[in-house]
């Protein structure tokens, strides 16, 4: 039975071996591949799922989600979704809870955010 290139990319970025190399690429700063940019779609695939199942495997961990959810890969494309969503709702939560000051609550006028970086130009040197 030949399997399809997507299923292999997700057994192969699942496999404990290709986990602990992405986390070592991520934390330290290693290449995973030998071209560093212009990345092939299955390059990208696989990168995407390896990065998935670091989720799940630290969500697993954190004991935020049963280990089944690596039983089968309607699981683990359902408990992706699931805390897609979630955090979604959380982030609206939080931006409705924010509270304006009382002169902007009674006009009704709308904040303008202002930047948190600062930029200095730079000097000119005679």
């Amino acid at each position: 039975m030949v399997k399809e290139p997507l299923e292999v990319l997700r057994a192969l970025a699942k496999n404990d071996y290709y986990q602990s190399l992405y986390s070592c690429a991520k934390e330290l700063g290693l290449q995973m591949f030998e071209n560093t940019t212009d990345l092939t779609k299955l390059q990208l695939w696989f990168l995407s799922y390896a990065s998935m199942y670091s989720v799940i495997s630290t969500d697993i961990v954190m004991g935020e989600c049963p280990e089944r959810v690596l039983d089968n890969t309607i699981f683990e494309d359902a408990y992706m979704q699931y805390k897609r969503v979630s955090s979604n709702k959380d982030i609206k939560k939080k931006v409705t809870s924010i509270k304006l000051p009382k002169k902007q609550q009674e006009t009704g006028t709308q904040i303008t955010p202002k930047s948190s970086w600062v930029f200095k130009r730079k000097q000119k040197h005679d």
